[in-house]
């Protein structure tokens, strides 16, 4: 872990992992960009939307008998709503994003794809795709946009970012993503979780809860 001072207001800032490029200051909402043994104060984040979620930086919990925390998180907005995708730290060293939408929650991580991937102007609902040898189906194509993000993230985060995302269903739980918001596509894979299976503690707390 390494802590350094907010170049923009000297309140203490984060950095949990070697793999966090990203800080946002909790308190002027600077954002910082870890370059070798410096930051830099790259913008301010943009303001999230108020939500209901019960989730919130600083979130323990399970999955599959692994202890991870809550170190990050992305918003993103839609025509017809918003979700999150909450960046996870694992106890075994490990990486990964818990998705929140509508009541639902995904785990999943990023993976290489073997194959070559379809080309975005080529996904429609129900169209076949093949990683890593698992056949799945599109679910849904849509352009977003990010609102913001707060804590320590992989990758550089800026409101109003458009993000260009195919969803994957199976059979089963298994589901996947296809992010086409950068020049070369990034793939996460995962399973859909119920909320009580994840055993979380410091959650937040709502009035009449």
């Amino acid at each position: 872990m390494r802590e350094v001072s907010c170049p923009s207001c000297g309140a203490p800032v984060r950095f949990s992992s070697a793999q966090s490029l990203l800080a946002v200051c909790g308190y002027c909402r600077a954002t910082l960009m870890r370059r070798d043994l410096d930051v830099e104060n790259v913008g301010k984040m943009a303001e999230l939307i108020p939500d209901p979620t019960p989730l919130q930086l600083g979130v323990e919990g399970k999955y599959r008998g692994t202890h991870f925390a809550v170190a990050g998180r992305i918003q993103v907005e839609y025509p017809d709503g918003a979700w999150n995708e909450w960046f996870l730290f694992f106890d075994d060293g490990k990486t990964g994003w818990l998705g929140e939408a509508c009541g639902t929650y995904m785990i999943s991580f990023e993976k290489e794809a073997k194959e070559p991937l379809p080309a975005w102007e080529s996904l429609t609902p129900g169209t076949p795709v093949v990683l890593n040898g698992r056949s799945y189906g599109v679910s849904d194509v849509r352009t977003a946009r990010v609102v913001g993000g707060e804590g320590e993230l992989p990758f550089r985060v800026a409101g109003g970012y458009e993000a260009r995302v195919a969803d994957l269903r199976t059979d089963s739980e298994a589901f996947a993503t296809i992010d086409y918001s950068d020049e070369a596509p990034r793939v996460f894979v995962g399973e859909a979780v119920e909320f009580g299976s994840l055993d979380l503690n410091g959650l937040r707390e709502f009035e009449g809860w």
